[in-house]
């Protein structure tokens, strides 16, 4: 049989591991960020010196102004964010709004806003925030409109026939 003593010993060990075992858990976790921001920028730079010519956008019969005319936001937001810089939201609104994307919204910025940040941000890891409320495609959101771009619906949107999403 364990004595108070003994007990409250044991206790103090239990509590000094799983300190332990949390601080190494958050290492790893940094560790982990670090790595894939390491990856990003290995991607980069590889891409800006060995560009890809088979990762180009296909290019589309329709007049840019319509170009995603008949697109979710989510994709046309893929395919903008592929072939530019990043962008904040506003910027990202007029360039759907100028190149086709109708909507119905009061604000389309904030439709813009929510899908960015909910769908595309924190259910599929497509887009990140930079600083000064810029918006990237993540290695993720890169993968996507790769794999978005050879489907047939998505050749069917740059068409001018709507597809269905």
């Amino acid at each position: 049989m364990l004595t108070q003593e003994q007990r409250a010993s044991l206790e103090i060990a239990r509590q000094i591991l799983e300190s332990q075992r949390q601080q190494t858990q958050e290492q790893i976790s940094r560790l982990n960020s670090d790595i894939r921001e390491f990856n990003t920028s290995i991607d980069r730079i590889t891409k800006t010196l060995e560009p890809d010519p088979t990762s180009a956008p296909p290019t589309s019969t329709r007049p840019t102004s319509d170009k995603y005319a008949f697109m979710s936001v989510r994709w046309a937001i893929l395919d903008l964010l592929s072939s530019s810089k990043p962008m904040n939201t506003a910027e990202i609104a007029d360039a759907l709004s100028a190149s086709g994307v109708r909507t119905k919204a009061a604000n389309f910025a904030n439709n813009v806003s929510a899908v960015l940040s909910t769908n595309m941000k924190e259910q599929h890891d497509e887009v990140r925030q930079l600083p000064g409320g810029l918006w990237e495609l993540t290695e993720n959101g890169k993968r996507a409109i790769e794999h978005i771009r050879v489907t047939s619906k998505f050749r069917a949107s740059t068409r001018g026939r709507s597809a269905r999403f």
